[in-house]
């Protein structure tokens, strides 16, 4: 291939190195001719300033040199690296780290600007409490349910180099603007994934819940919030194709590292029947100072399970039993797929649906472990021959109930009069422990000279038992807000000295619920647990025609891309159309 000046490049490779080397000189140029302003370069000054657009003036001028200095520094790292194999002599180098210098101290007085412009803003609404918000209240788990891949990696989204005759760019430009793109469509399609289906009533509601979701991750930030005065809505924002790589980057890493506890309150921003008690207003809508303190409804849960994919998460934001019960059950009946990395709500018995769905919160439904066994063992140099040792284990479950709910006490009645079934419980972390019988116990032994000999030791007289102790109820409260134990609910275990096995378990318990609600079977329970909540439209179902099966409508748009186009008013660029799985759900895999 022929190359020019010399055998180092070819044509195409020599006219982006020629473009390059233009562009450094015509920004360097540019930032050699911006005016110094003593005032913005004087911290003193700065910390003492309460004009708001003058503070704006003084950002706007940091900025642009920030901009610059960035734009010539990685030109001159660019042009070593790819023309030069990163071979920067001594001159160059001294001149870079000069020019790195620069922008750090540019960045000081940036972070002084916006850090005062943030104060005044709060002061001016009286809001200065957000100040006093611990950043590290709540973790921020890497378990929303999506993923955090680069656009880069994909061929398609680059731009093309071609020598017949195309216009080659700076390689620079190319890269920086693609890098713009990238967190611009990541920020677009992330929340498009959030959106609820066209059908469902309560879509338009979807849709605040992600502008209140939105507001809470520009709100801690003080340089968002500087720029967030500059628009009126969260769509006018994000809707803004002039935004600089830096600012795109932060709002992307704003948006994805908003923790659980960040969704909760603001679904509770939307919600808040009382729009009553502190708050600060960020692009057109009010951010809480405090959590409303009202009762959800159903639905409401499936704003969060939208966003965040966890359930052992979203227990975390649940102070309450019946928080936790509301939020269970609409993770079943809606038949959402979240992840259960620490705590579980589904099970693989028949029935364990549906005594969770009643409100019956187990600690966790073990599998069946053998019910009896005899062995004979060796006792040693203290008595004579073997001994024949007989172990008889009964199947244990710990759960929780609502206070709240006068079923879960006819429940745990009922198995108080079940003749299988042994009762510990305890209401409130207050309440005295009552038990079903004088001795709960969960597995006893009884010994003899001979296998046969076994049979004359009555169980009853056997000492050798485990017993269910008052404190093994803590066991049976739910993990609930920040990882602690709510001990405000009905706590029982339940003790099985039946036959069977965990699944005879289960259907037994089943069935008692069937008799609280006078239903015959488990599919008529179901029903009854469903059919208020469908009726009051709190669950959402559709029917398909072809084959007139009725299901759960689900909480998120299925068509990613329809949902892009309806959210931001424009199709999804063709690289993201021909591969909408780019920012699939982390779930899917699960």
């Amino acid at each position: 291939m022929l190359t020019v000046d010399g055998p180092t490049w070819c044509p195409r490779h020599n006219e982006e190195r020629l473009k390059l080397y233009a562009n450094y000189k015509a920004h360097h140029a540019l930032l050699d001719t911006l005016a110094d302003n003593p005032a913005c370069s004087d911290v003193t000054t700065i910390l003492g300033c309460t004009a708001l657009p003058l503070l704006k003036e003084w950002n706007d001028c940091l900025r642009l040199k920030y901009n610059l200095l960035t734009r010539c520094i990685e030109a001159r790292v660019y042009f070593s690296e790819r023309f030069f194999g990163n071979d920067m002599d001594f001159g160059h180098k001294t001149f870079w780290e000069s020019l790195v210098k620069k922008r750090a101290e540019v960045e000081q007085f940036l972070y002084y600007v916006e850090t005062q412009a943030y104060q005044l803003i709060l002061q001016t609404q009286n809001a200065l409490w957000v100040l006093d918000r611990d950043p590290d209240i709540h973790e921020s788990g890497d378990c929303s349910g999506y993923d955090d891949d680069s656009l880069g990696h994909d061929a398609s989204f680059h731009s093309i180099e071609s020598d017949r005759g195309a216009v080659i760019e700076d390689p620079l430009e190319t890269v920086l603007r693609e890098k713009s793109v990238e967190f611009l469509e990541k920020i677009r399609s992330r929340l498009a994934r959030y959106c609820a289906p066209s059908a469902s009533k309560y879509h338009d509601e979807r849709l605040e819940v992600i502008y209140a979701y939105v507001r809470r991750a520009i709100f801690t930030e003080p340089a968002l919030m500087f720029l967030s005065q500059s628009y009126d809505s969260v769509m006018a924002l994000l809707s803004d194709d002039n935004l600089d790589l830096v600012t795109l980057e932060k709002i992307w890493n704003a948006v994805k590292t908003l923790c659980v506890h960040d969704i909760r309150d603001a679904v509770d921003d939307v919600l808040r029947a009382n729009g009553k008690g502190d708050y600060v207003m960020v692009l057109g809508g009010k951010v809480f100072k405090e959590a409303s303190g009202e009762e959800w409804p159903l639905h409401a849960w499936g704003h969060m399970m939208a966003i965040y994919h966890c359930y052992s998460c979203l227990r975390t934001t649940c102070k309450t039993i019946d928080e936790v019960i509301a939020m269970t059950r609409f993770a079943l009946f809606s038949e959402t797929t979240l992840s259960q990395s620490c705590i579980k709500y589904e099970y693989g018995f028949d029935g364990a649906k549906e005594l969770i769905l009643a409100g019956f919160i187990p600690s966790d439904i073990p599998l069946s472990s053998p019910r009896h066994s005899i062995i004979c063992t060796d006792s040693g140099s203290q008595s004579f021959g073997p001994v024949w040792e007989e172990t008889k284990r009964n199947l244990s479950l710990y759960g929780s109930l609502s206070l709240n709910d006068a079923r879960a006490q006819a429940f745990v009645n009922g198995c108080i009069r079940h003749p299988d079934l042994m009762v510990m419980l305890r209401k409130g972390a207050d309440g005295r422990v009552i038990r079903s019988r004088p001795v709960v116990w969960t597995s006893r032994k009884r010994h003899a000279r001979s296998r046969s000999a076994l049979t004359s030791v009555p169980w009853e007289k056997t000492r050798d038992v485990v017993r269910c102790e008052d404190d093994d109820l803590e066991e049976a409260q739910p993990s609930g807000w920040s990882h602690e134990k709510i001990a405000d609910c009905l706590m029982v275990v339940l003790v099985d000295g039946g036959d069977g096995n965990m699944g005879d378990f289960v259907r037994k318990l089943v069935e008692i619920w069937c008799q609280v609600y006078h239903v015959k079977d488990q599919k008529e329970l179901y029903c009854a647990l469903e059919t208020p909540f469908v009726e009051a439209g709190e669950l959402e179902h559709c029917t398909c025609g072809q084959h007139e099966v009725t299901f759960a409508l689900p909480i998120t748009q299925g068509d990613v891309m329809s949902a892009y186009e309806s959210l931001w008013g424009t199709p999804p660029p063709p690289w993201l159309a021909e591969n909408p799985n780019r920012f699939r759900l982390a779930t899917d895999s699960f």
